[in-house]
């Protein structure tokens, strides 16, 4: 077994689920594990390595190797995955069946840890000229609220351009859309259901403001589209409401999902759903509990066209294209950092019940980021 495939079944095999605000606890719903084994890894390959708290047991990595070099290039990739509580395969055996490592968090994102980690671990050892001054960056949290890389950046990581690891299909990202998360809440009157005119049914109320809110959802399709991501969306994904079905409900809240184009500020999207509820009574706003910037890189930039070089000369071809999900390129993005996404395996096998990597393209991987960074 390759020394960089060994090196994937070894993150695979050490769980770093997300518990993504729910009740789950144990080392297992922790980044801590892994983030110890990576800094072991890298340490004794002649790297240093550090540990950054970003909360109790979950911890982000980071990485320097100064060549002396006029520009430094940040590759970054998150420790976490999702749970693996609904997984057809075994999630933590890293079993190898025709051609693909099966397990949770092959292909998001630990196959593009394993191309990064291995890249800069084989070319210390054979003391070859880098390109760029490293700095390498293995991150907690990416998956629920991207609390990782916000830590990194107020940490003081800093770089001329990044890439991000996430399943591209080796295709190079240079777009792609943010997140911003927050509810809204409605306020009533509790009272016994034999008597509904005592009481204010605040699920009532939020029917109101959902029709206002799809009436907005509508008209955000309807603007001018981005040439690359097309308009910006929203969706209502959970409400939640009362108490008990003979009890008039007094509280009701809804969580929405807004999908943001570059340059939208929070002022921007929030200001608009507001004018959208205006002239209804009862509601009240949560500030965000997430938001991750969208990105933008321009196609001609150096390091885009270095690696596009790169992956021809690898593969015979190279893809530049844009994505609708948000990754922690958009947090770096917004820190100054400009940041392209760019990995092995495929969006379709994330978060999937059998999710895989196929392990020529984890090759593929390393040796693109070995020839760019060299």
């Amino acid at each position: 077994m390759q020394p960089v495939v060994q090196l994937l079944a070894d993150l695979v095999r050490i769980p770093s689920m997300n518990p993504m605000g729910r009740a789950r606890t144990g080392r297992e719903y922790t980044e801590e594990p892994v983030a110890h084994f990576v800094a072991g890894y890298l340490r004794d390959r002649g790297i240093e390595a550090k540990h950054q708290e970003v909360a109790p047991h979950r911890l982000n990595v980071l990485a320097r190797i100064d060549a002396g070099a006029e520009r430094t290039i940040l590759l970054e990739a998150h420790l976490d995955t999702v749970q693996a509580d609904a997984m057809t395969v075994p999630p933590f055996d890293a079993r190898v069946v025709d051609g693909r490592m099966q397990g949770r968090g092959t292909c998001d994102t630990k196959g593009s840890l394993a191309a990064f980690m291995d890249a800069i671990c084989s070319l210390v050892a054979e003391h070859a000229t880098f390109r760029y001054n490293v700095l390498f960056a293995a991150v907690a949290d990416e998956e629920y609220q991207f609390t990782g890389a916000r830590h990194a950046v107020a940490g003081g990581v800093r770089a001329d351009f990044g890439l991000c690891g996430e399943p591209t299909r080796l295709h190079i990202i240079t777009a792609h859309k943010g997140v911003t998360r927050w509810k809204i809440r409605t306020s009533g009157q509790a009272a016994h259901s034999a008597y509904p005119d005592r009481g204010k049914n605040a699920i009532y109320a939020m029917g109101r403001v959902l029709a206002a809110v799809e009436r907005h959802a509508h008209e955000l399709t309807r603007r001018a589209p981005h040439l690359l991501l097309g308009t910006p969306t929203l969706s209502v994904g959970v409400i939640e409401g009362g108490t008990a079905v003979n009890i008039v409900p007094d509280r009701c809240s809804i969580e929405i999902d807004r999908r943001t184009l570059p340059g939208e500020g929070r002022e921007v999207i929030l200001g608009d759903l507001a004018r959208a509820l205006s002239g209804i009574e009862g509601w009240s706003m949560d500030a965000p509990h997430l938001e991750a910037a969208g990105m933008e890189v321009r196609d001609d930039c150096m390091e885009v066209a270095l690696l596009r070089a790169e992956i021809e000369a690898v593969t015979g071809s190279s893809v530049v294209e844009s994505a609708h999900y948000a990754t922690d390129a958009g947090i770096y993005s917004a820190a100054g950092i400009p940041c392209i996404v760019f990995g092995p395996g495929d969006i379709a096998d994330a978060h999937t019940a059998t999710e895989s990597l196929d392990i020529d393209e984890l090759l593929l991987a390393r040796e693109i980021v070995r020839r760019f960074l060299t």
